[in-house]
């Protein structure tokens, strides 16, 4: 069977334990465990979940923010690496001073990316809609020259 969507080989997402599936169940339910025993489970928001996709031009990076207010963002880029920082600040309502239920996490929040070339930060763009952060790194023409095409030739 073959592959429908193309892979990129520099991007590697975070191993399935961490972010989904059983161990990240597990985790929840231990958190949960630790508070009903008084303690303090995790304080900070889970990662933001992202997708990061490829052109010959650029790539671009979609992260989730959802109840993320934009001044509560920061975007940094070191070298290659991107990092999305920020804090989903709690909502008080003053009539609702007690949550019967508690799904929401609120607190401070970081997820850093590894990128296949050094972007210039002077054109690197961001945009903010909707909860969604999109940013947009173009490739310099250095970066996009450096790719090579190497014949394939048959044995003889």
């Amino acid at each position: 069977m073959t592959n429908l969507i193309p892979q990129m080989t520099w991007f590697r997402p975070v191993s399935p334990y961490q972010n989904g599936g059983f161990y990240s169940s597990f985790n929840r339910e231990m958190d949960r465990f630790i508070e009903e025993l008084g303690g303090s489970a995790k304080s900070n928001v889970a990662s933001p979940r992202i997708s990061v996709r490829e052109s010959d031009d650029a790539v671009e990076v979609l992260a989730e923010l959802p109840g993320v207010d934009e001044k509560d963002i920061d975007v940094e880029l070191t070298d290659d690496v991107l990092t999305i920082k920020g804090e989903k600040r709690v909502e008080r309502d003053e009539t609702h001073k007690d949550a019967y239920y508690q799904e929401r996490t609120f607190g401070k929040f970081a997820r850093s990316i590894t990128l296949p070339f050094e972007p210039d930060p002077k054109t690197v763009k961001t945009q903010f809609t909707r909860g969604v952060l999109k940013i947009t790194l173009p490739k310099s023409a250095g970066v996009k020259e450096h790719t090579v095409k190497i014949p394939v030739k048959a044995a003889a």
